[in-house]
């Protein structure tokens, strides 16, 4: 009887259940440009005689390479990177290829900025980041343009939180280049 007893409580108990994991956010579209009112771009002078823009809280941080790395204050997690590629390919030929299973809601698009024609793509890359204990997806941008043939300024920029991606796509569409 104490068995039967036991049995019977055991079977009521509830099983503990996985924490909710929550839905992600899709990916901004890499067009037509976010609308993000009164943002305070941060410009950064670059000794090719580029400004580029940054939202706001973005500082650089040593890259260890031949290009530009700047990272939201405190969050490693959060950043973007410029450089410079000299090279025949064109817009096309520097695009990052579209890997379908790790590029979700992937988009890309041409888009001018000043006299420059630039090539967009945003997506969101499943597991991207690790943070407090757990996977999150990320959200990506490339962007790449030509400021003089056969040299391309490029930026790459990553986040797991998704309004990032909207002022990152923002930040492109500020940048003054000289002409």
């Amino acid at each position: 009887m104490v068995a039967s007893a036991v049995i019977g409580v055991a079977g009521c108990r509830a099983t503990p259940a996985a924490p909710p994991v929550p839905t992600p956010a899709p990916s901004a579209k890499a067009c037509p440009a976010p609308v993000l009112g009164d943002v305070a771009w941060v410009f950064v002078e670059d000794s090719t005689g580029f400004t580029f823009s940054l939202p706001p809280g973005f500082q650089e941080r040593s890259s260890g390479g031949a290009f530009r790395h700047f990272e939201l204050a405190n969050d490693f997690q959060q950043s973007m990177s410029f450089g410079i590629i000299h090279g025949e390919l064109g817009l096309q030929g520097y695009r990052r290829a579209y890997q379908p299973t790790l590029m979700l809601e992937y988009s890309e698009c041409s888009d001018t900025v000043g006299a420059y024609k630039i090539s967009i793509q945003a997506w969101r890359t499943p597991n991207g980041t690790f943070r407090s204990s757990r996977r999150l997806d990320r959200y990506d941008v490339f962007v790449i343009w030509e400021v003089q043939p056969d040299v391309y300024v490029y930026l790459t920029g990553g986040t797991y939180y998704r309004p990032t991606q909207d002022l990152i796509l923002g930040a492109v569409r500020s940048w003054r280049a000289p002409r």
